[in-house]
């Protein structure tokens, strides 16, 4: 197989399967949309600066940030939490970028303490906790 010739395959293949990269804006706020704020996040903030600016555009209009998404549900419908790199990740690099936007916030009991600790939420109007154990609530 000479060169020329491998390098026709590859520019072919490139043009009958295109990447999400190659997709314009409207489409990639559509898929966006489809998503889990946290995961959406988690995902695509500091990957590309085309979809993180795609991404905080989104969050203007978003004002309920639950971060419940952050527990991984199992097949036997037990609750996990999250990694804590996932956890370190949001706290640090996301949540200080949206934190005034959020009106309601939905923690669970294992990072509740990180996530309010982290920022001030200034407008804050409600706060619904999911998953606390009675002993921790009373």
């Amino acid at each position: 197989m000479n060169k020329r010739y491998l390098n026709i395959r590859i520019n072919a293949w490139d043009i009958n399967h295109p990447n999400i990269i190659d997709l314009p804006n409207e489409i990639l706020l559509i898929i966006f949309n489809k998503l889990n704020t946290v995961d959406l996040l988690y995902s695509l903030v500091d990957i590309n600066g085309r979809f993180e600016g795609l991404v905080f555009d989104l969050l203007l209009h978003i004002r309920n940030l639950d971060t419940t998404c952050l527990v991984m549900k199992s097949y036997y419908d037990r609750t996990f939490p999250i990694d804590n790199h996932v956890l370190n990740r949001i706290c640090e690099k996301i949540l200080p970028r949206i934190h005034s936007k959020a009106n309601k916030l939905t923690v669970e009991q294992n990072s509740m303490e990180y996530i309010l600790r982290t920022v001030n939420y200034p407008q804050l109007h409600s706060l619904s906790l999911v998953n606390f154990q009675e002993e921790i609530l009373f």
